[in-house]
């Protein structure tokens, strides 16, 4: 038995598993070197920016949902607390909230790679432990916002390092890795789609690793489907060529007078943003997808041919939610569901498969696979082991959690879009980014304070959303003076667990209301 939780067998059809329209065969293993280890591996692979409100995420990835999904647990409830890929990144890496290891987004003072080694939090994250422990760790594709500053930098704690040192990753081609020291160029040859050589680095990888007989961690993290990464030349043609963009009630929100200031100053161009790049980005998004779950497939068949897959545990999220039009707002960081909402399927030896119901959160992971491990989970970890769920129990959990973003500006008008927006060909700046807020979300409702870094609390604006009769987020119930006097007592038990939750560290983090 190689992990603290009875083995459950993951046997996968001898026949194979169609992924978007590749066979994979999985059949018998080939021999393997006798384990010098008994505890588990784990593949974390990790999406970029895909949401699971709006995505209709298994029926793009089959093999995804039938190889992790179907065959272990799926969190319906999985949330990223601090929605932007730097912040969230980072506390996936160290299990912590945004304001404990001081990323709250992409870059300035409070975001970005050089605030996290600055803060100190190459020392502390999952790889590092699981690398003192004696594991074999590794990483292919996106690490940190903000490498490319320091594109020679490897990490502690990283027994193989292929990450991107440019934002061209985001492009699929044209970018470079740093492959364990030395730099790789990949140019714009079908054979250099980021995805499918993030999927290569992942095989090769786990081949290797299966013949050391140490356990192993590997970090498999592509940028689909990140804007503005396109299909792979081999899907082309897809059945999304023509898809359109879910028309949810929130979509383009035709009232937004009780959404905060500067949503409503810049709706207008907001909606003209959404109006131009809606639907073709949605149909890039699920078109990247499916190279994406062809990946996973190829992961799982090496697995399997390495005599690894029953000894494995596999992790599938994203590092955030995205908007693709909800409350006229593109991009993520919002404390809306569409940003803060992600897939999250885990599969592994031990595990009930099923749903599951509880909030997991991305400052979950480290605690889990460290749990997992057998290594012990440092008592200044924010997140909580999700063992106990994935074997099928029902322990005390949260009910709430904190969400933070460290924001772009007061006015939320800080972005820039390089590329004109029809009917506003003359304007200098075009909105991409939105100001500072925190925010409690619990099972019922949504609570949101506007401008928390800018400390204007003459100004500060509020939300709060019954998420039971508004799933879609579409009335402010305090946002008239009659709403506020309502749901006072709400507000204030709400206001108080947030500034114990954007307080919190280690196990006060834990800890219910």
């Amino acid at each position: 038995m190689r992990s603290r939780v009875s083995r459950l067998v993951l046997t996968v059809a001898a026949a194979g598993v169609l992924t978007s329209g590749v066979a994979v065969a999985v059949g018998a293993p080939e021999p393997a070197a006798p384990a010098a280890d008994e505890r588990p591996n784990f593949v974390l692979i990790l999406a970029d920016d895909l949401d699971s409100a709006t995505t209709p995420l298994w029926e793009v990835m089959p093999a995804t949902a039938a190889l992790i999904r179907d065959r272990g647990v799926d969190f319906t409830n999985g949330f990223a607390p601090m929605p932007i890929c730097c912040a969230s990144r980072s506390s996936l890496l160290t299990g912590k909230y945004g304001h404990n290891t001081g990323v709250l987004t992409n870059s300035g003072e409070v975001g970005g790679f050089e605030t996290f080694v600055a803060n100190g939090n190459e020392d502390h994250t999952v790889a590092r432990y699981l690398h003192d422990a004696g594991y074999r760790t590794g990483l292919a594709g996106k690490y940190l916002n903000g490498l490319e500053k320091d594109p020679a930098h490897i990490p502690p704690g990283w027994s193989e390092w292929y990450a991107g040192v440019d934002n061209n990753m985001y492009s699929g081609y044209d970018y470079t890795l740093n492959e364990n020291g030395t730099f790789v160029h990949h140019g714009h040859r079908p054979a250099d789609y980021l995805t499918d050589v993030v999927r290569d680095k992942s095989v090769g990888f786990i081949e290797n690793a299966a013949k050391s007989g140490a356990p192993f961690f590997f970090y498999a993290a592509s940028t689909a489907p990140h804007f503005p990464i396109p299909p792979a030349p081999r899907h082309r043609d897809n059945p999304y060529t023509h898809a359109t963009v879910p028309r949810s009630p929130n979509l383009q929100e035709r009232d937004v007078s009780d959404k905060p200031t500067w949503l409503r100053d810049s709706a207008m161009i907001r909606s003209a943003i959404v109006a131009g790049v809606n639907d073709p980005d949605y149909r890039n998004r699920l078109g990247s997808l499916l190279a994406l779950d062809e990946m996973v497939g190829a992961i799982v068949d090496t697995l399997a041919r390495t005599g690894e897959l029953d000894d494995t545990y596999l992790v599938f999220t994203s590092d955030n939610g995205y908007s693709l039009g909800a409350h006229r707002l593109v991009q993520k960081m919002a404390p809306y569901e569409e940003s803060m909402r992600v897939p999250l399927a885990i599969a592994g030896p031990g595990i009930k498969a099923g749903e599951r119901r509880q909030q997991a959160l991305s400052i979950d992971f480290a605690p889990t696979l460290l749990d997992l491990a057998g290594v012990r989970v440092p008592g200044d970890v924010d997140g909580r082991s999700l063992v106990p769920l994935l074997g099928g129990g029902n322990p005390k959990w949260r009910t709430d959690f904190a969400g933070e973003y460290g924001g772009g500006g007061r006015r939320g008008t800080d972005g820039v879009v390089t590329e004109a927006v029809p009917g506003h060909e003359d304007d200098e700046m075009y909105v991409v980014d939105m100001p500072s807020w925190s925010g409690v979300r619990t099972d019922r409702y949504l609570y949101v304070r506007w401008y928390e870094r800018e400390r204007a609390l003459p100004d500060r604006e509020y939300e709060l959303y019954d998420l039971r009769k508004d799933p879609y987020q579409l009335t402010n119930l305090i946002a008239t003076p009659e709403g506020e006097a309502e749901y006072a007592g709400v507000v204030a038990a709400l206001d108080h667990r947030l500034g114990e939750l954007i307080e919190c560290s280690g196990a006060s983090c834990r800890n219910g209301p």
